[in-house]
């Protein structure tokens, strides 16, 4: 069976010129790309503990922390539901080691 790419969620890097795009396949990548830590934490009313947490395990985000990083960030909802999606089934994988 062939091996199906990760999917991928698109940043944009606002206020560069031309504007950059960045294509990456995890949740973590994409808060280091876009280094809005406080913005993100206000957002969705965390502290920066919890918000480290979600970095390094982003299943423990909720639908509705995803859905504001998706309008904070300015990136596709779907895309990034995709990648959230793809990190826990490998999780899954790794834990169980199938």
């Amino acid at each position: 069976m062939p091996k199906l790419p990760s999917p991928t969620v698109a940043f944009t890097e606002p206020l560069t010129s031309p504007p950059r795009v960045h294509r990456v396949s995890t949740l973590a990548e994409l808060l280091k790309i876009s280094g809005t830590r406080k913005r993100i934490v206000e957002a969705w009313g965390v502290s920066a503990r919890t918000y480290d947490t979600r970095k390094r395990s982003p299943i423990t985000c909720t639908v509705g922390e995803l859905q504001q990083l998706a309008l904070v960030l300015q990136v596709s909802e779907e895309e990034l539901f995709a990648v959230v999606r793809a990190e826990a089934a490998q999780a899954d994988v790794d834990d169980t080691g199938a």
